[in-house]
């Protein structure tokens, strides 16, 4: 109020908000009305505009302004005034945050630790970055000139062209400069989409349940191929053409054109042993010889489930489901060896066993019925009770396997198994496999999972059978199941299984893929090593080159490196650098099965990276303020980063959960290029392409293309996108030949470089020529 020419200077620094007594806050607002309107203000104009909105009397009247114009002794220290304000308005944030925090820590509402932590951790940035306000502004250009001389003097005495973080390939650093300090640079290509199936496709789930593909929601936890969960980071729907691939005595499965078929090695050949996993993109299974195909084959595992304690012997169970009556605790049979096993488990209960001759309706003796009960009359409430328990698990005239028992450890589902053979099973000894008939086609398809959960190679067949002599006819359905099946613990001695003594595997499934149409797929993408398993226990399958410039950052600079790998668990990309710098075959890697020759660039590849200052952090879903506050820590502790790579984009999670996923993105992408300005080093962003381009003839990705916002193509400073054409064209003649299409270059040109990508070691180098072994498909 006392001079007008000073508002300029405190503008910037302070607002209506930092100001505790609501009169002052309205006569800053009022101020700052008149200013941007070019009024000037001063008692009399400020008391007349507040008088005009109604607010007078609530900042004090004329009177207190007029105090406040008098009081103040000059305008000369306004800014020192300006900043006591501010401060003040900082630590009374602190203060209401710091109350938020506790009351949340004593009652969190149903909340997690982890969302209460970022919750806190947000809010206390929030005010940091309010603090800053004010902190920079115009400078003059003369000082601007200076600096700019400086660094062109530090440039022209570096040898070579590279300013930047070097990336390894020469090309590239000689269109780039190499990697900016404060540059957000985005690596777009489309996601290895290898796991997506048809509508109606069922996916194992960690907790036994069998859950259609479509009905698959992020969070959701996998059975993975170890028994161990994978857990759902994100969707993907879509169309695109669609392929069956037929099992050999197995359910068939649609999957989409990009799917990566998940096979195993079935026999020995020079350096390829029985075993062998590959993971292989089905054009390229398509694509490859008879021979190729008939090595590798699709495969199966045996599942761990946790033990948990069950209401009745499984065995028994077993036995009641083949041979029991259905609407009581009566089994049939003629066996000694199950008639010794219910005497035994009836004592086990304090309870007898009592045989109950049967006769059929023309008066001859039919086998007979063994009950186990108290043999006593009566109604007992505390007597333990086998036809309580039918009844409370809802079998009785409900024959099914309860999930309990399905979803339990290994040696009770083998128990369970074992009842069922002895009772209602026979053992073909001529071709080694057990053959269960049921009536009842939902308890075949529970006795088909048990032993595909088992580890069994196992069909179901629907047939015809019946009674000649009589007329009889029914439809029945067949389970048969072979393997290592002489584990099942029967009882009766002439059931009993021989050992498998076959060379080949039973697990593995010879496979056929037949084209279909173009039709919705249903997918995602999962952590850990992204293999999980479908119904029957076929496992199937669900970043390299921002990996090798953070390999090349990290060993040429010395520089500290952070990489957030939300795919891929920390283990597995280093098991990939591993592979990438040793140049040793990633499947040999991932199994273990090194040749000699392999062991010493594998241990040379772990002193290179043990030497470097590379740090990874695998956890999922991380927002922009959580990247920031550990990025922060690792200069804090390490000193000036030299690259931070993230893997990818799309994985993160906004704190504005509320928005659209556009809107989220667009607050990842603001929050990635804030974080490079903030800490001056390049930041890499690995993003996903949106299918429009699979529509094209011309594959190669535009800007356009960029998954899910345009918001990612204004905030980076390099865009680089990966094209390999082999993808697209099976006959193309640049296999193993990449190419990285400069999109977006702020500072420098577009451009087009070729790259050599070595699919074995998941490396990209600089182009020296074609190098595509096709001898491995062959």
């Amino acid at each position: 109020m006392l001079d007008n020419q000073t508002w300029d200077s405190v503008a910037d620094k302070v607002t209506a908000d930092d100001f505790y007594r609501k009169d002052h806050r309205l006569i800053f607002r009022t101020i700052e009305n008149l200013a941007d309107k070019q009024i000037p203000f001063d008692v009399v104009t400020i008391s007349e505009a507040l008088e005009a909105i109604g607010e007078l009397d609530n900042a004090g009247g004329l009177a207190y302004l007029g105090m406040l114009a008098k009081d103040t002794p000059s305008a000369a220290n306004i800014v020192s005034y300006a900043n006591i304000v501010r401060d003040r308005s900082v630590l009374r944030q602190l203060i209401h945050v710091g109350t938020d925090i506790s009351d949340s820590a004593f009652n969190t509402e149903g909340r997690d630790t982890a969302e209460l932590l970022e919750n806190a951790e947000r809010e206390v940035f929030r005010i940091a970055e309010q603090r800053q306000k004010g902190q920079s502004g115009f400078q003059p250009i003369k000082s601007l000139l200076a600096k700019a001389v400086d660094r062109i003097e530090v440039m022209f005495a570096q040898e070579g062209t590279v300013t930047g973080a070097s990336t390894g390939f020469t090309e590239l650093d000689r269109l780039t400069s190499g990697l900016q300090p404060a540059d957000l640079i985005i690596v777009a290509g489309r996601p290895s989409m290898g796991k997506c199936f048809g509508q109606g496709t069922r996916i194992l789930m960690y907790s036994g349940e069998l859950k259609a593909v479509e009905e698959i929601q992020v969070g959701d936890l996998l059975m993975g191929d170890d028994s161990t969960p994978r857990r759902v980071l994100s969707l993907a729907r879509g169309q695109e053409a669609m392929y069956w691939v037929r099992q050999n005595k197995g359910i068939d499965y649609r999957v989409n054109a990009s799917h990566i078929l998940s096979l195993k090695r079935s026999r020995n050949e020079n350096k390829h042993k029985i075993g062998d996993v590959l993971n292989l993109p089905l054009t390229d299974y398509l694509a490859a010889s008879a021979k190729f195909r008939s090595n590798y084959k699709g495969y199966k595992v045996a599942v761990e489930f946790a033990e948990h304690p069950l209401p009745v012997c499984p065995y028994f169970l077993g036995l009641w489901l083949g041979d029991g009556v259905s609407a009581a605790v009566d089994i049939a049979t003629t066996d000694a060896e199950v008639v010794d096993y219910l005497r035994g488990y009836a004592a086990s209960l304090n309870l007898q066993l009592t045989e109950k001759p049967a006769k059929d309706p023309h008066g001859k003796d039919k086998c007979p019925l063994y009950s186990i009960s108290s043999g006593q009359r009566g109604n007992h409430q505390n007597t333990f009770s086998l036809q309580k328990v039918l009844r409370e698990l809802n079998l009785l005239n409900n024959k099914h396997i309860p999930e309990l028992f399905l979803t339990n450890s290994r040696a009770n589902r083998l128990k369970l198994l074992a009842g069922l053979i002895d009772s209602d099973g026979h053992y073909a000894a001529k071709y080694k496999v057990y053959e269960i008939t049921q009536k009842n086609p939902d308890l075949a398809k529970q006795i088909k999972f048990l032993c595909d959960s088992l580890g069994f190679r196992t069909s179901l067949i629907e047939k015809q059978a019946g009674i000649k002599s009589i007329g009889y006819s029914a439809t029945v359905y067949r389970v048969r199941f072979s393997g290592n099946i002489d584990e099942i613990p029967v009882n009766i001695a002439r059931k009993k299984a021989a050992p498998w003594t076959s060379h080949r595997t039973w697990q593995h499934t010879g496979i056929q893929i037949e084209y279909d149409k173009v039709d919705d797929y249903y997918g995602f993408v999962c952590d850990g090593n992204r293999l999980f398993l479908l119904e029957d226990m076929t496992v199937v399958h669900n970043t390299t080159i921002a990996m090798n410039m953070a390999e090349n950052v990290a060993i040429k600079s010395r520089k500290p490196v952070a990489v957030f790998s939300m795919e891929m668990p920390g283990d597995a990309l280093a098991m990939r650098m591993m592979s990438s710098l040793g140049r040793i075959d990633q499947h040999k890697v991932r199994t273990g099965k090194l040749e000699d020759d392999d062991w010493p660039r594998l241990t040379s590849a772990m002193s290179l990276l043990a030497e470097t200052k590379m740090f990874i952090d695998d956890t999922p879903a991380l927002t922009p303020t959580e990247v920031r506050s550990r990025a922060r820590r690792l200069v804090r502790e390490h000193g000036e980063l030299g690259l931070i790579v993230l893997d990818y984009l799309q994985l993160m999670q906004s704190p504005s959960s509320g928005e659209n996923r556009v809107q989220q993105i667009s607050d990842i992408s603001r929050g990635l290029k804030a974080l490079a300005k903030e800490l001056n080093v390049p930041v890499i962003a690995l993003s996903q392409l949106n299918r429009n381009l699979e529509q094209r003839p011309n594959k190669r990705p535009v800007m356009s293309d960029l998954r899910e916002s345009g918001a990612i193509e204004q905030d980076a400073d390099l865009i680089m996108f990966v094209y390999r054409d082999e993808v697209y064209n099976e006959d193309s003649p640049d296999k193993g030949i990449a190419e990285l299409i400069i999109g977006k270059q702020r500072n420098g040109p577009l451009g087009t470089v070729r790259l050599t990508f070595l699919g074995q070691y998941t490396r990209f180098e600089n182009y020296a020529g074609s190098q595509y072994d096709q001898d491995f498909y062959e």
